[in-house]
């Protein structure tokens, strides 16, 4: 879909501001398995997916915690996924071939300083971002694994068929075979 056509549609951005952003758009392909932004890197670009998929992870104590999935439409970044000084908190990497949308931060910020429209956006952009993630932590106190798979599948309805399984169990924070059997049973 047309990175523009999603900004309206999905964004309920008008044409003006529409055509605002994508003033200072630019569009990079990717490979598969491809690290955009590494932790600790600083992250001059806020992205969003165009075509295609990403993952948002941290390695901690030698295992992969994946904080998010992005598909098209999506940002990859929240535009509170950086920390002072614009260093990135997190690992962004391909999932499949894909496209981004990268627009620099420091235009962001200046559109959002100048346009009522687009601060509005990325303030509802940021609270869903905060939202997915708040959600996310609350997970972990969830016991019940299957109640969240069964959540992750009705936010994420394409999951199973653009995701490794590993990744979501990553994801889900269990172990493959735990995923199995949870998958075994809901069936």
């Amino acid at each position: 879909m047309d990175f523009a056509r999603i900004l309206t549609e999905r964004y309920a951005l008008s044409d003006e501001g529409t055509g605002l952003l994508m003033h200072s758009a630019t569009l990079t392909r990717h490979a598969r398995k491809e690290v955009i932004i590494e932790e600790g890197q600083r992250d001059a670009d806020v992205c969003f997916v165009a075509e295609g998929s990403v993952r948002t992870y941290v390695m901690r104590e030698d295992k992969c915690v994946i904080l998010s999935f992005a598909f098209e439409g999506d940002p990859t970044s929240s535009t509170l996924g950086a920390w002072p000084g614009g260093i990135s908190g997190h690992t962004i990497e391909t999932m499949e071939p894909t496209t981004l949308v990268r627009l620099p931060r420091e235009e962001i910020d200046r559109l959002f300083a100048a346009d009522a429209e687009l601060a509005d956006w990325g303030r509802r952009m940021a609270e869903e971002q905060l939202r997915r993630h708040e959600e996310y932590f609350a997970d972990f106190a969830w016991r019940d694994k299957s109640e969240q798979y069964k959540r992750v599948l009705r936010e994420y309805p394409q999951l199973l068929q653009r995701i490794a399984l590993k990744d979501l169990a990553a994801y889900l924070f269990v172990t493959p075979q735990s995923l199995s059997r949870i998958r075994a049973e809901i069936k």
